[in-house]
This record gives structure tokens, C-alpha cells and sequence, in this order.
């Protein structure tokens, strides 16, 4: 939750760092629990087995195996179960020191957010660059093929397949991807988390 700021506050990253503990240990008892729990289940079901062998045979009884492995897993739960309730406490320290700093970590959650709005800011400000002069790139060949059409091949072969578009024709309903507008204005938003100027807009406001 307060990985972007952790390092600033010791505090917090002790008591993070004390239920990340806690949580790990909690899923290893788990797991021992579990595999205590299928042992004396198979343990109970082995020692019914040797024991009804034995007395049909004349045979005394064989020791049981099950107690030993049933205390075991008393243990083992009694672990977990002290374990959870540890977890509990230490995520109550957390939460009411979180209570009690909030508005610190919320200054420092937004300087983090800052930081991080910067870097995306910058990267789709240098994407928007590219992406602009490709489009004017698009814009100079459309123009020059109206200026200057491409002679028409003569159509030798069969009849093709015919694709009806309805509306104008655009990128966005000839081969489904975004229209121009929306990549443009999504980069421009992204852009504008930093501190720094929109890209294309310096000039618009000089004049």
C-alpha cells in the first residue's frame, strides 16, 4: 500500500515489514497444518488396519500412530492460531499509526504521485512528438495523392469482395483502430501530468 513512500517513514516500514513477516509465517503453519491434518488422517485409517490384521492373526495390537501425529497437529494449530491473533494485533499498530500520521502520508503519497505523473509526462510527450509528425507525414501523402493521382490498373481479374463503410471514411471504422483524435487527445492528457508544457500548444500560444 505505501510502497512509493516506505522509505521516507521508518516507522511505517517497520510495522509493514512486521505484518509481511507475520503473513509469510502465518501461510507456513498453514501449510503445516494441512499436511498434519491428511498425516493423521492416514495414520488413523493405517493403525485400523494393523491393529484388526493383529487381533485376527492372535497378534497383540501394534502401538497407534495417530496420537503422536494428532498432538502434533494440536501444536501445530495452536501455532496458527497464535499466529493469526499476532497478525491481528500488528495490523491494528499499523492501522492506528496510519490514523494518527495521515495527513503526512498523504502529503507524501501525493509528492509520489507527482513524481510519478512527471515520468509519464515525459514519456507521452516524446511519444506525442512522434506521434504528430507522423500524422502530418499522413496528412503531406494524402495531399500529394490528390495532387497527383496514381494511374488506375486495369482491372483484369474476377469481381472481389465489396466493403460497405457507413459515414466517413477514417482509420477508425476502415481498420478498427483509435481515431486520430483520441490517441492525440489521450497522449495530451498524459502529457499534462507533469509540470512541463503540452507538446503543440507552445506555439498556438505565442500567436
Amino acid at each position: 500500500m505505501f510502497e512509493s513512500i516506505i522509505q521516507k517513514v521508518p516507522e511505517l516500514s517497520r510495522l509493514e515489514e512486521a505484518v509481511g513477516a507475520l503473513q509469510q509465517e502465518q501461510g507456513a503453519a498453514q501449510a503445516k497444518v494441512a499436511a498434519l491434518s491428511n498425516k493423521v488422517a492416514q495414520a488413523r485409517e493405517d493403525d485400523l488396519n494393523r491393529e484388526a490384521l493383529a487381533l485376527n492373526s492372535g497378534r497383540r495390537a501394534p502401538k497407534p500412530k495417530e496420537p503422536e501425529l494428532r498432538a502434533q497437529l494440536e501444536s501445530a494449530q495452536r501455532e496458527q492460531d497464535v499466529l493469526e491473533r499476532r497478525l491481528t494485533l500488528a495490523g491494528s499498530e499499523r492501522s492506528r499509526y496510519v490514523q494518527g500520521h495521515s495527513e503526512r502520508l498523504m502529503r507524501l503519497l501525493a509528492g509520489a504521485q507527482a513524481a510519478e505523473g512527471e515520468k509519464v509526462a515525459e514519456g507521452a510527450a516524446t511519444v506525442l512528438e512522434d506521434l504528430l509528425r507522423f500524422f502530418k507525414a499522413e496528412d503531406d501523402a494524402r495531399a500529394l495523392r490528390r495532387l497527383v493521382p496514381a494511374p488506375a490498373r486495369e482491372n483484369t481479374s474476377g469481381p472481389e469482395k465489396s466493403v460497405t463503410v457507413w459515414g466517413p471514411m477514417s482509420t477508425q471504422n476502415v481498420t478498427g483502430g483509435p481515431a486520430r483524435g483520441d490517441l492525440e487527445g489521450t497522449l495530451r492528457y498524459l502529457a499534462s501530468l507533469g509540470a512541463g508544457t503540452v507538446v503543440g500548444e507552445d506555439a498556438e500560444g505565442a500567436a
